[in-house]
Parts: C-alpha cells; sequence; structure tokens
C-alpha cells in the first residue's frame, strides 16, 4: 500500500472525513490527532520488545501522523535530505521527541492562540514517518505493510465509518 493511499483510506475513521467545516472543527480534529499522536508514540515504547504489539502501535501512530497532515492539507512525500540512523532505541526517543514538538504546537494554536507554524509542523510530521519507516525495518516489515494491517483493523472496527458505539464495542480485539 502507498503511504498517500493510506492517507486517502484513513480519512474514512476521521472526524469530518478530514474536511473540517469550520474552525472549531479544524481545532477539534487537530486536537484529537495530536494527542492521539502523542499516545500512541509512548505506546510503541512500551511495546518495543513485542514485534507484533509494536507493528500495531506503529500503525496508530502512522494513522494518526497522516490524520494531522490531512487536517494540515498537506499529503505525504519523503525528505529526501533526511536520513534516519541510530539504534531501535535511538529512533522511538526521535519517535517520542517529534509527536511532542507536534503536540506542543497544536497546544500553542489552540489554547495559547499562537499562529500555527505549518512548515514546522509538517517538517516534523514527515520526520516522524521517516522515523517509523526505518523502525519497521528493524522488525523485518514496512511502513506500507503496517499502514495496510491498521487500514484492516479500522474496517473491522468500524465497517462504515467513526461512531462511538463502535469505538467502544472494539470489535477488532474480540
Amino acid at each position: 500500500m502507498e503511504l498517500n493511499n493510506f492517507q486517502e483510506l484513513s480519512k474514512r475513521t476521521m472526524p469530518f472525513k478530514g474536511e473540517p467545516k469550520n474552525n472549531i472543527e479544524y481545532e477539534n480534529g487537530l486536537t484529537n490527532y495530536a494527542l492521539g499522536l502523542i499516545g500512541e508514540c509512548a505506546e510503541v515504547l512500551s511495546a518495543a520488545n513485542d514485534r507484533e504489539a509494536i507493528l500495531k502501535e506503529i500503525g496508530d501512530v502512522a494513522h494518526y501522523a497522516f490524520g494531522l497532515l490531512t487536517f494540515l492539507n498537506e499529503t505525504y512525500e519523503p525528505l529526501a535530505n533526511y536520513i534516519v540512523e541510530g539504534s531501535r532505541e535511538s529512533i522511538i526517543d526521535k519517535i517520542l521527541i517529534l509527536s511532542g514538538e507536534i503536540s506542543e504546537q497544536v497546544k500553542k494554536f489552540i489554547y495559547h492562540r499562537h499562529e500555527l507554524n505549518l512548515s514546522k509542523m509538517k517538517l516534523a510530521l514527515k520526520m516522524l514517518i521517516k522515523n517509523l519507516i526505518t523502525l519497521a525495518e528493524f522488525y523485518d516489515s514496512t511502513l506500507e505493510q503496517i499502514c495496510e494491517m491498521n487500514i484492516d483493523k479500522l474496517k473491522m472496527r468500524y465497517p462504515d465509518n467513526f461512531n462511538v458505539e463502535d469505538s467502544k464495542k472494539r470489535v477488532d480485539l474480540g
């Protein structure tokens, strides 16, 4: 699965299908995805020694990262000059740091009424995704494969689109 295809497919479970009609919907979408991103990144850290668990968590992080790109009206393009090196642990650290930077930007925009630094957000998201690509390789997988698993999970959990009832049932965990 191509990553931009993943971004498009993941819209089916996004609030407002990733296309907010007003500023309040936009702010709510950004907040939802920034909180989801930081939470899932923490779960990556806790799952690092369990291959199946971390693949699921990497997919969840990708879902929120690509969701934020969607709310920023951006499609993913790889960063040609950004090289990811280091141990598995250092890459996980980079993912956590980047998610913190992204969440901080959203917090300042929503609650402190600063201007949203779009270029910084988009760069941090693309750097985070590049780190996810490299992290997936440590587990003999690709981000594309993981994203396909994530879409399959979301289709099982939400057959039509996101709704609160299905979110509580979580039939994919049964």
